[in-house]
């Protein structure tokens, strides 16, 4: 297509570029080109002198100019007819193993996300004593760990191994601000680290005790803990009820990120608790019934253990599933002598 256009010398080229897009007249759909010692702008229409101020003239000529149109990227959406469901984690993206167009969305991922290098199909639920969940790989390389990076911090994952979500990136960074600076934290399920190490990290003179179950996810626990280089974060394999007998109103934050089953270890997480300290409480809910049933059983755990809570925040994290949420309630553990 004929167009109006700037020819300017190649040295001259990029900060007449810029100069002119801030004036909005670059024409969106055509390709700038070279000419020998000459880059051509194409233009929406004839510039006058004013649009051009701030470039020498001598610099500058304007003439018309055939030019090509710009390729078009397809999006993802545009090579499948539809918006897919998935999850990235690493250079592994995740998507639902019975979707009917699991192969096809697959192998759009992997050609139009250059940084995927794998691509699984979940194909179950999280569930078990470890929290794991079955894949099949769907294209790419054949395996299920990789690394991680989120927000400064790099986690080896094996996502058949041990739980982890990408998704809960924010929310992780969310409940480290509210760790002041010296004070103890206890994560009750920590995985492979992620709430642990970013505090342990981030927080000056911050002490953290990361306790899990699973022995594939304290392996990595412990290799996280050494990738980032952190000297106040340490890994314990046991079950949360036992260590909660040797950390009894040692912590300033309980984390409690086991969404399915916090519930059964609410007596252990207020164990945990100093007087005033805080305890963020995971759980999985229906919409019909966001917080009350959880704070019901907040309030009977703490009777059981002769001490008060008060609330500090309920929040939705995410959609979890049709009509269910994961919720998060955050509250205070009051002693006897302040109740």
């Amino acid at each position: 297509m004929k167009l109006w256009a700037i020819r300017v010398p190649r040295k001259m080229a990029e900060d007449t570029r810029k100069l002119l897009l801030q004036t909005g007249i670059i024409h969106a759909e055509a390709r700038i080109y070279r000419d020998n010692e000459y880059i051509i702008i194409p233009v929406n229409a004839k510039p006058d002198l004013g649009e051009l101020a701030g470039i020498p003239d001598k610099n500058i000529t304007i003439i018309q100019a055939e030019f090509e149109t710009k390729q078009k990227k397809p999006s993802l959406e545009n090579l499948l007819g539809f918006t897919p469901t998935f999850d990235v984690v690493g250079d592994i993206a995740i998507i639902d193993a019975d979707d009917p167009d699991a192969a096809l969305i697959a192998s759009a991922l992997m050609e139009f996300r250059k940084s995927l290098k794998v691509v699984l199909g979940a194909a179950g639920p999280v569930e078990g004593e470890f929290r794991t969940r079955q894949f099949v790989v769907l294209a790419g390389e054949y395996r299920t760990h990789t690394v991680h990076m989120e927000y400064g911090c790099r986690y080896k994952v094996d996502l058949a191994g041990a739980y982890f979500s990408g998704r809960l990136g924010s929310e992780r960074q969310r409940v480290t601000e509210k760790v002041k600076p010296g004070q103890c934290v206890v994560d009750l399920f920590a995985g492979v680290g992620p709430f642990s190490i970013l505090i342990g990290r981030t927080v000056p003179g911050a002490s953290v005790v990361a306790i899990d179950k699973n022995p594939a996810a304290v392996e990595l626990l412990r290799e996280n803990i050494l990738l980032n280089r952190v000297d106040n974060v340490r890994a314990v394999e046991d079950d949360a009820r036992d260590a909660a007998v040797e950390l009894e109103h040692r912590a300033d934050h309980v984390i409690m990120n086991l969404p399915q089953s916090a519930r059964e270890f609410l007596d252990s997480g207020i164990r945990v608790a100093r007087d005033g300290g805080m305890v963020h409480f995971y759980d999985i809910t229906h919409e019909d019934d966001l917080y009350q049933t959880s704070w019901d059983l907040i309030q009977g755990a703490a009777a059981r253990q002769g001490r008060g809570v008060e609330c500090v925040e309920k929040r939705i994290v995410r959609s979890y599933a049709p009509h269910q949420y994961n919720v998060c309630i955050e509250f205070q553990v009051i002693g006897n002598e302040q109740m």
